[in-house]
């Protein structure tokens, strides 16, 4: 039978929809006792992250939501008749963490793909290495069909370099073959991945978008930025048997990292569908932020022609977007590309990029669409009273935003926009000083420090501007209300890294970036919690641990305030809507 427009039979499709089904039938199945079971936490220090921070002993969660908050006597003596009494044992209980920004479920392509991590997260430590998994992986992988490699890091491989496609084309086995960068922005494919996306020797690159050439001037299957297949792309040349796979394993490992909500940056119209039905088939516990991905940039559940109108709230205080009432699907911002990444020199600075990254003297990188066509981008979807979530990680670019929402706010005032600067790397202190007033939040990508922190100061940016990336202590001396994500799966979903990195800034190497933009545990815990469901506007349900709010909750396995390390805690257990979702192996009950 002839393929879809996507890529898959309409038979197939059929198929994986019955199993899809009846999985969901199992699942709803097996959590409707459990829904309307009263939980009492006793036993250690409840952190609320309401906006005294306070700390109590006990907590009472009564038909998905908490009830009470008090003393151990307290609670028990007003619990009802068939409570569960769970012991903490000193542990901590907190607010279920919210991812702020993140590609979910793209890390779950770790099942379905070679992994290419290099250290501290894998073992492919140069070129050689990474080329011999790709041949042993070339060699057991059945017919010709693609061979997809994750998470690759030039930057930090011995060699300094990218594998080209000639490398690629002699251990590929006759496999097309496309290697992801771990930024997300770039890969590298061979002879036969070129022609299947279509990509010919004598192509210009597209506006925004890279075909990288060897010295001869041949294609070197390097595609950065818009040139670079997206993840749909990919996804499509899948089998089918793999998507439940990568859904479920992405789901497991965000269960136990803490992460009650979760959010789908740029997510197509198809993958925002898929997520919907897997939150309404009982196949995804978390809550679900989406983020559209803008018509200029792709396929999209929206186009910049036809805005949508602001989401009304409904009594749960979240967006009609979503699909029932536990687990919600929102729809957030609409999701914008600005720029690219420092980590593959193409993030637009007002400054050219060190003279050890190797560039053409003055190379600052480059937009990903014109400033006027940015502009015009920001004032439609304002003054239609939509958000925005913009990508942005050179300053360049942070100030073409900021420019372009000044004069969408002169245009048409909004009292709390709360559009979204995504990454917001290399953005200066003027510029954090404009935000505030003009209802734009920032999310820090703070992991950048360990894991880039040395190759930013060493080659990219060099020292002076190195030091002040993701600068988290500047803002807290603002006063902007910002928050931390990892970007996953860029980088791990592990919130106590992130907490580790803004409270330490330390690169991978123990040298100390940017002592001055250290923030406390408490801000930084703030950051993942109820700071980030603020800019996801779900503070009014979510966040905090205060009566009336959704019962999403975590126990960590010591205290986050006082832990000499806090990258040792683990999650040994986590609540969403007041069910257990996850209990860490070994953990009591």
């Amino acid at each position: 039978m002839r393929r879809g427009s996507d890529g898959w039979t309409p038979v197939s499709w059929r198929r994986g929809a019955v199993v899809l089904g009846l999985l969901g039938v199992i699942a709803i199945a097996g959590h409707r006792v459990e829904r309307a079971r009263p939980i009492a936490f006793v036993g250690g220090q409840v952190m609320t992250m309401d906006g005294e921070s306070r700390v109590v002993e006990a907590l009472l969660v009564r038909r998905g939501r908490i009830d009470a908050l008090g003393t151990r006597e307290a609670i028990l003596a007003r619990r009802p008749f068939g409570t569960r009494v769970i012991e903490l044992d000193g542990a901590t209980l907190l607010p279920g963490f919210i991812d702020a920004h993140g590609h979910f479920p793209v890390s779950g392509l770790a099942v379905a793909s070679v992994d290419l991590a290099p250290p501290p997260l894998g073992e492919v430590g140069d070129v050689a290495t990474l080329l011999a998994r790709i041949g042993d992986a070339a060699e057991e992988a059945p017919g010709e069909g693609w061979l997809l490699g994750f998470n690759y890091d030039n930057t930090a491989l011995a060699d300094g370099r990218h594998p080209t496609r000639d490398a690629l084309d002699r251990v590929s086995g006759g496999h097309p073959v496309y290697l992801r960068h771990g930024s997300g922005h770039m890969g590298v494919a061979n002879s036969r991945a070129l022609a299947a996306l279509g990509i010919e020797e004598a192509d210009v690159a597209v506006v925004g978008g890279v075909l990288g050439r060897d010295a001869a001037g041949r294609l070197d299957g390097l595609l950065q930025e818009r040139s670079a297949p997206s993840l749909a792309r990919l996804l499509r040349d899948l089998p089918l048997h793999t998507l439940p796979k990568i859904l479920f394993h992405a789901r497991d490992e965000y269960l136990a990292a803490g992460m009650t909500t979760v959010q789908s940056g740029g997510a197509n119209a198809r993958l925002a569908a898929a997520l919907r039905w897997s939150a309404r088939l009982g196949l995804l516990p978390h809550r679900v932020v989406i983020w559209p991905l803008h018509a200029a940039h792709g396929a999209s559940a929206r186009t910049p022609s036809t805005p949508s109108t602001p989401s009304t709230a409904n009594d749960d205080g979240i967006r009609r977007a979503r699909i029932g009432s536990d687990p919600s699907v929102v729809e957030g911002p609409l999701k914008l590309l600005a720029d690219g990444s420092p980590q593959g020199l193409t993030a637009w600075l007002s400054r050219p990029y060190d003279a050890a990254a190797g560039l053409p003297a003055g190379d600052a990188g480059f937009p990903a669409m014109p400033v006027e066509t940015l502009h015009a981008h920001i004032a439609h979807h304002h003054a239609a009273g939509q958000r925005l979530a913009i990508h942005a990680n050179g300053d360049a670019a942070i100030e073409a935003i900021i420019d372009g929402v000044a004069r969408a706010q002169l245009a048409h005032p909004r009292d709390d926009p709360r559009h979204v600067l995504v990454h917001a790397q290399t953005i200066r202190r003027d510029q954090l000083a404009r935000l505030g007033a003009l209802g734009l939040t920032p999310s820090f990508f703070v992991g950048h420090t360990f894991y880039w922190g040395d190759w930013h100061r060493q080659r990219g940016l060099g020292a002076e501007r190195a030091r002040t990336i993701s600068p988290t202590g500047w803002a807290r001396e603002l006063g902007v209300r910002y928050t931390l994500h990892a970007d996953t799966p860029v980088t791990p979903m592990d919130p106590m890294q992130l907490l580790w990195s803004a409270t330490e800034r330390l690169t991978a190497s123990g040298y100390l970036l940017g002592p001055e933009q250290r923030v406390s545990r408490l801000d930084a815990l703030r950051a993942l919690t109820i700071d980030a469901a603020w800019q996801s506007e779900l503070e009014a349900v979510l966040g905090s641990l205060e009566v009336g709010k959704l019962a999403d909750l975590v126990v960590l396995s010591g205290d986050p305030l006082s832990a000499p390390d806090v990258r040792e805690l683990h999650v040994t257990g986590a609540w969403i809507g007041g069910i257990e979702r996850y209990r860490r192996a070994g953990a009591g009950s």
